[in-house]
């Protein structure tokens, strides 16, 4: 495999903040990785920052190769981005929901209906296309979210806290649809503060804590070495 994404010493301050200190990380083609951590640890800020939406005070990510400074429109077409937050679409459909974004990612006219109706089977939400975004449960927002970011056939997905606000049913899944996704040769990167979905998922691990970067492997390695009588805070739902 190849390294698709890298941080280079990356860091990100708030005012008086240090949100992201000194970030070194390789993630490669294929891989499913899980950046773990408290709320408050940083992990949005590195999402923010890997997807172009902040900019590093210090450092240089790369995605595919390209930087996310000097090379913005190259990285975001490489990219699907899920935020922790749904947006400000509840009257559209669900249909409409998926055809405006086809359009602004210039998906050919010809090629959006077909496109649509195999997101919304991948997603299994086809039954409610017609629906008012606004109807849909927080786990069925959840599933538009993905098919939404699938739109334009990126590699690499970033989501922040995909099963943030889910129930224990809806968060299973949500897991289950995520390796569905990865076996269609997707590289997933996701945040959460949940230590079962990164169990269940993810071929590594990164534990963020206070900022830093402060352990990064699979499960079977953080367990053999981590250090004794340090207590890095995450759920077990």
């Amino acid at each position: 495999m190849s390294t698709i994404i890298e941080f280079r010493d990356v860091s990100k301050r708030f005012a008086q903040r240090k949100a992201v200190d000194t970030v070194n990380l390789k993630i490669e083609s294929g891989e499913i990785f899980g950046l773990v951590g408290p709320n408050g640890a940083g992990k949005t800020t590195t999402m923010r920052m890997l997807v172009t939406l902040l900019e590093p005070d210090h450092g240089e990510i790369l995605v595919d190769g390209h930087s996310t400074r000097r090379a913005v429109s190259e990285v975001r077409r490489r990219i699907g981005f899920m935020p922790d937050s749904f947006g400000v679409y509840g009257d559209m459909s669900v249909q409409e929901y998926l055809e405006f974004f086809a359009a602004c990612y210039h998906v050919p006219p010809f090629k959006r209906p077909g496109l649509i109706d195999d997101l919304l089977e991948l997603v299994d939400i086809s039954h409610r296309r017609d629906d008012m975004v606004d109807t849909l449960s927080t786990g069925l927002k959840q599933r538009l979210g993905l098919a939404r970011v699938l739109i334009h056939d990126p590699g690499i997905l970033i989501l922040d806290e995909p099963a943030s606000g889910l129930d224990p049913r809806a968060r299973v899944e949500i897991r289950e649809l995520l390796l569905e996704v990865a076996r269609l040769g997707k590289t997933i990167v996701f945040s959460s503060h949940i230590l079962a979905d990164v169990a269940e998922l993810c071929t590594r691990v990164g534990i963020m804590e206070n900022g830093r970067l402060a352990a990064v492997g699979t499960l079977d390695q953080l367990s053999q070495n981590v250090v004794p009588h340090r207590l890095i805070h995450i759920s077990m739902l």
